[in-house]
């Protein structure tokens, strides 16, 4: 297994391992340890947009699965101790952006702070089709849909709209949740000489995951996590929202913050109708 340590504080880098990488360094079992100083002491960051033009590809935007500050493939990754963090910001101004990008086969992250807004972590298999021309171009556009097991323990992951999704089967054991509020945004159609911009505010301020999980896979797995927010109002975010429609989440034993809407889950394209085979549940044992 590589090992590689990030030291204390904040490594601006975009990072990127995969096949070339084990190639190039030797490691013939593609497995990959990465560990920092402790989440408030190491922090990877980077500020790649999904709305931001490409520099190599002619001005195309870059897309969300471009966007991300860290890409991980490989047999195995563990990655310990550290901050993943985009800072783009709003998704409504910059676009989708990836904190992580977990493909290995098998992804372990203990005491890992993942912070972003859209799209803060996408856990490999991608959706077998995209639905608009060039919506999955990256990393893994044209390759097979393989499955990933993952793991996240005593972690933090931080966004607003869809921030945990992707087709693994992945469990979430001990972690909190932090749903961001979005602020108003300027409406520009009420502007005349006689009135200024107005804000609105977003009713729904975000959804917390959405899984592609594939028909017949158990999808993700919450086990005694938090789910809060910094100031979304009351009733304001749904737990889940099916990108694709077999998506899959349990959430077992989990404490909701009033933020949280009553209803848990969401339909994709009517908020208020779930598709018939989306698999949400959250359970008391």
């Amino acid at each position: 297994m590589k090992e590689i340590f990030f030291d204390k504080g904040i490594h601006y880098k975009k990072l990127y391992y995969d096949s070339e990488y084990f190639k190039e360094n030797g490691t013939s079992d593609a497995s990959l340890h990465i560990k920092g100083a402790g989440m408030d002491a190491t922090t990877i960051s980077w500020s790649d947009g999904g709305f931001d033009k490409s520099p190599d590809d002619k001005g195309i935007k870059l897309g969300t699965f471009r966007s991300y500050t860290m890409f991980v493939s490989g047999k195995e990754a563990l990655i310990e101790d550290l901050t993943i963090e985009n800072t783009a910001g709003d998704g409504r101004i910059r676009g989708q952006a990836i904190a992580l990008y977990a493909d290995a086969t098998n992804v372990t992250c203990r005491r890992v702070h993942l912070k972003g807004h859209q799209d803060t972590l996408f856990m490999s298999p991608l959706p077998l089709e995209e639905r608009e021309k060039g919506g999955f171009t990256g990393p893994r556009m044209d390759c097979p849909r393989l499955m990933t097991t993952q793991y996240y323990e005593d972690c933090i992951i931080e966004g607003d709209v869809d921030f945990i999704f992707g087709g693994a089967n992945a469990t979430f054991k001990n972690c909190t949740i932090v749903s961001l509020y979005r602020a108003p945004l300027r409406d520009m159609t009420t502007i005349s000489k006689e009135q200024p911009a107005t804000y609105v505010e977003q009713a729904v301020q975000g959804f917390v995951c959405a899984p592609n999980t594939p028909k017949g896979e158990s999808g993700l797995h919450f086990i005694d996590c938090n789910f809060i927010t910094d100031r979304c109002p009351d009733g304001s975010v749904y737990l889940a929202r099916p990108w694709r429609p077999d998506g899959a989440a349990v959430f077992e034993n989990c404490t909701f913050g009033p933020h949280i809407h009553p209803d848990l889950f969401a339909g994709w394209k009517d908020i208020h109708t779930l598709e018939p085979t989306a698999r949400f549940t959250s359970i008391r044992r």
